[in-house]
């Protein structure tokens, strides 16, 4: 004979009934909101804070590359001009120097050419370091390297600005000192003095007059945008500064 445990007989049907009126009822809104709670949610994560600092320190970084690429290209384009223009003068000098259809020589005893020389070679110093800037920006793709970018934007900056001041100053300085000597002058200096006599004047004074003016004023040019290189320098110093502490300037941005 065998006997069962008085725990396992099932409760009679009243007790059952009692139990079952106890479970709370959900209506079927209530029923398929509690069970949206419970589904993990398939939608993106919020826009926090940080992403947005993130989105905007990329768009500083595609602005200030592109920036920086157009004035290295204005510069080279500025500095090329630079370089024909003297190249074209000094040709000219050459070539009339020992002109032999005048009797009187055509140029003053003394012919300096340091200023020349001088505008030439900032040219030629401009145009290289544009070409190094536009070979690393369009080599360097990564943000990893804005700091080679900075460091290579900062030094030929100040490397610019010092070649085109010198070279202002000093072609200016020499222009005025020799501007109404009779017996010594510049190419521009002594050319220009013909301009009110264009129907007497040698060949070629003209055409080199107007060369020396446009590369000098050139020259003066390149030192406001050298200036805007240095400016565009700090700014991108200051735009990797802010990536590293992730956190935005007051208003400087």
């Amino acid at each position: 004979m065998s006997f069962q445990r008085f725990d396992s007989f099932p409760d009679p049907p009243e007790a059952q009934s009692n139990r079952q009126s106890k479970r709370p009822r959900l209506s079927l809104f209530q029923f398929t909101s509690y069970q949206s709670s419970r589904t993990p949610s398939n939608e993106p994560p919020a826009y926090t804070q940080d992403d947005h600092l993130a989105v905007r320190a990329q768009f500083h970084v595609k602005l200030l590359k592109y920036m920086r690429i157009a004035l290295a290209l204005l510069t080279l384009a500025t500095s090329i001009t630079i370089i024909a223009c003297s190249a074209g003068a000094l040709r000219a000098y050459s070539d009339t120097r020992d002109d032999v259809e005048f009797v009187l020589p055509l140029w003053p005893t003394s012919v300096d050419l340091r200023p020349t020389h001088v505008v030439l070679a900032c040219g030629a110093i401009l145009t290289v370091a544009s070409l190094a800037y536009l070979a690393a920006a369009f080599v360097s793709s990564s943000r990893s390297s804005l700091r080679r970018l900075n460091t290579l934007s900062t030094l030929l900056s100040f490397v610019g600005i010092f070649i085109t001041v010198f070279a202002t100053a000093f072609a200016s300085a020499i222009n005025n000192h020799l501007a109404s000597s009779t017996d010594a002058g510049t190419l521009g200096s002594w050319t220009c003095r013909w301009q009110s006599f264009e129907s007497i004047a040698p060949r070629n004074f003209a055409s080199i007059c107007m060369e020396s003016t446009v590369a000098m004023n050139l020259v003066i040019l390149s030192v406001v945008l050298q200036a805007l290189g240095v400016l565009l320098a700090g700014w991108g110093w200051l735009v990797e500064i802010k990536g590293k502490r992730g956190v935005e300037g007051k208003g400087i941005m």
